[in-house]
């Protein structure tokens, strides 16, 4: 009986060793974005930098034209269900814009992304005024994804409304697939369904 929990026991820390040093993160290689401004409220504009496709920043410049005191956002993150079609909804959650930058805290899973963006970002608190500049650094690599969410594509939603919901100010969809990094230095993209 010694000998078979010995075996178990060496089988677990070969495993484990290997699980500890090989990297399970997931990279989001995006494919496709765009976004929207309501021209009444502000111009938006994004710059794609950097030649890898694993690791590029996008740079979002929104110029405010309006005062916007209170902002309501909705993000969505989807997946890629079995019969193909992006529509697996992960995450779905709207915050007060102002209340979220004044304390992210609140919002504990939106703000583990919020901190990686908000390093390299300018984020004016509110009331927004004519004039301010919003610039919003973001590298998808450095967000953290959880490792025990599997290879997929997916569909990143975020809208940003007047406090009423009654105006849309800003609109954005990013799509892509979540890769481990194996798969990405053999040029490995899965095709699209």
């Amino acid at each position: 009986m010694q000998l078979y929990q010995g075996c178990l026991f060496l089988l677990f820390g070969a495993w484990w060793i290997s699980f500890v040093t090989s990297d399970m993160r997931l990279y989001p290689i995006v494919t496709h974005y765009d976004i929207q401004a309501n021209q009444k409220y502000g111009n938006c504009s994004i710059q794609e930098l950097g030649e890898v496709e694993w690791n590029k920043t996008y740079v979002i410049e929104l110029q405010i034209y309006r005062t916007l005191q209170d902002l309501k956002a909705h993000f969505s993150l989807s997946v890629r269900a079995l019969d193909g079609l992006i529509k697996n909804s992960l995450l779905s959650r709207w915050i007060d814009g102002c209340e979220f930058v004044r304390q992210p805290y609140r919002e504990r899973l939106m703000k583990t992304f919020y901190d990686t963006v908000q390093k390299n970002s300018k984020i004016p608190r509110c009331p927004l005024k004519p004039g301010d500049i919003m610039i919003l650094n973001i590298t998808p690599s450095a967000l953290p994804i959880p490792a025990l969410i599997p290879e997929t594509d997916f569909l990143i939603e975020a809208k940003t409304y007047t406090r009423a919901r009654t105006e849309l100010i800003l609109e954005t969809h990013w799509e892509g697939s979540l890769m481990r990094p194996e798969k990405i230095k053999k040029g490995g993209r899965r095709k699209q369904q």
